[in-house]
């Protein structure tokens, strides 16, 4: 098997390109999309063309099987690939968005899935091809967007377009979704989207600001929207991963380091905690959990939100205290414990977390056209 590319290494540097042609023509774009280059000198968590990875970034939210993600594919994409990405002006990434929003309940029975209950696995999948064949991954993207997928998903039945694509290592990356590789990273879009308080796909983000759908001046709105925030976009720094935490390990002062997981499979829709230990903390990707900049530590207490994902925290000493505002299941140093044993209390009451990543946002949507794939 060959090496990845990828190994999830942070980037760090920001830069900003001092000026874009404003008023882009829309005329036929040169670059089809499987051809838009890829950056060879950075590993990127997710989907990114670019010639170099200190370029500013945009990013579109968008969901495989959305037609208005389609749309903006197939007639906007070629066009900031062309202008933009191909004059190494911007580097442009895409990202999935898989589950309802918090506060709303589910729209198809209990999977919690945006369009359908398969989003999650198709955008696993996808993310195994970006990890293990990054190469072909703009190619497989384009295949997607040329015919939609439709009724159920899984990593299997995705092979087929996986080898039209000439992607490699294909079983690996099968295996990989199957087994939850890259579950937490579906989870972050999710929980980014919600801090962007993104409602609808397609959605195009840069800066901090968002534009929502295909426009009615088709490229051109949206390479004006581009260059007028192209300045304050700052380049993607991906989250390392954090060390998983075994039962009875040691941390370096010698105290006993345990491991708690706040799991919210069950929530119904949303659920705010606040957990307090006497020692020290740190956000952990044990138990395959995600990592959102929205949850925060403050000392020796930690504030987030669950979805249909799990939290996981390693600390030193003792659980002093735990606030939820709906029951969740809470897994100790691998063992389930309940709410009563943890000593929890479960209160109606909304905590506020403060987010660490939260951007003041502003989202076009007058000039969208004919419709967006929302999130009810």
């Amino acid at each position: 098997m060959k090496p990845s590319r990828r190994k999830f290494l942070a980037v760090t540097g920001s830069a900003a390109v001092t000026s874009v042609a404003a008023g882009a023509g829309t005329a036929s774009a040169k670059t089809d999309v499987h051809n838009a280059p890829v950056p060879d000198n950075a590993s990127f968590l997710y989907p990114t063309m670019g010639k170099s990875p200190d370029n500013p970034t945009a990013t579109l939210y968008g969901n495989f099987k959305c037609p208005f993600t389609q749309e903006f594919v197939k007639s906007v994409l070629p066009h900031i690939v062309d202008e933009l990405v191909q004059t190494d002006k911007l580097n442009f990434r895409f990202r999935t968005i898989s589950y309802d929003p918090y506060g709303r309940g589910t729209t198809h029975g209990t999977s919690g899935g945006f369009i359908s209950s398969s989003d999650p696995e198709i955008s696993a999948t996808t993310l195994g091809v970006w990890e293990e064949d990054p190469d072909s991954y703009w190619t497989l993207f384009e295949n997607m967007f040329d015919d939609l997928v439709s009724g159920t998903v899984t990593p299997s039945s995705l092979e087929g377009r996986m080898s039209q694509a000439g992607v490699d290592n294909i079983s690996e990356v099968v295996a990989a979704a199957e087994n939850g590789k890259y579950d937490s990273l579906v989870k972050d879009s999710h929980a980014d989207s919600e801090d962007l308080k993104i409602p609808h796909t397609p959605t195009l983000e840069i800066g901090g600001q968002t534009v929502v759908g295909p426009q009615k001046n088709g490229a051109e709105s949206t390479i004006d929207f581009i260059a007028a925030n192209i300045s304050s976009a700052a380049t993607y720094k991906p989250k390392q991963d954090s060390e998983e935490v075994t039962k009875g390990s040691t941390s370096s002062s010698g105290s006993s380091t345990n491991t708690i997981t706040l799991d919210g499979s069950n929530v119904q829709g949303w659920a705010d905690y606040q957990l307090t230990v006497s020692g020290e903390f740190e956000q952990s990707r044990a138990m395959d959990s995600s990592l959102e900049d929205s949850d925060t530590i403050d000392g020796s207490t930690a504030k987030g939100g669950l979805g249909p994902w799990e939290d996981t925290y390693t600390y030193t000493g003792e659980v002093t205290d735990l606030v939820v505002t709906q029951p969740i299941t809470v897994v100790k140093n691998g063992s389930e414990v309940s709410l009563d044993d943890i000593g929890a209390t479960v209160s109606s009451n909304t905590i506020e977390a403060k987010s660490a990543s939260a951007k003041d946002s502003s989202t076009v949507t007058e000039d969208a056209i004919s419709g967006v794939c929302g999130r009810r």
